[in-house]
């Protein structure tokens, strides 16, 4: 790689994981975990819809809850850690200010149960709820 020609090369322990990775992407576990993901996807942003969530039209594992202060996130951000899920709040100056907002992260190892969890602690689709 060219960002690599001048600088120290990688250690061999990163080399490795990179190319476990990409072994583990083209098997048949690589296309269950997929699948898994996939359908947490689903299944998380129907929950989410379903509770009043305003979720951008893009199939992404990272799902923006859009809340707008930065207090309001901040707010629901510790309430969630409360509650034993951890997700982050966005704010000024990663975004704009007044788009401040939650940042979720779906994967393959979440069990419907996570979600549940989730989708219980978030309660509707408004940072006071």
């Amino acid at each position: 790689a060219r960002s690599f020609i001048f600088s120290t090369a990688p250690v061999p322990a990163q080399l490795s994981a990179a190319k476990r990775g990409v072994e583990l992407v083209q098997s048949n576990e690589g296309e269950a975990l997929r699948t898994r993901l996939w359908a947490n996807v689903d299944a998380l942003k129907n929950g989410l819809i379903q509770q009043g969530w305003k979720l951008p039209v893009v199939r992404s594992a990272i799902m923006p809850l859009m809340i707008g202060d930065e207090r309001e996130a901040l707010a629901l951000a510790e309430r969630l850690r409360e509650a034993g899920v951890w997700v982050p709040a966005v704010r000024y100056p990663t975004v704009a200010r007044g788009a401040a907002r939650l940042r979720v992260t779906v994967s393959a190892a979440h069990q419907p149960k996570h979600l549940d969890v989730l989708l219980e602690a978030l309660g509707s689709g408004t940072a006071d709820a």
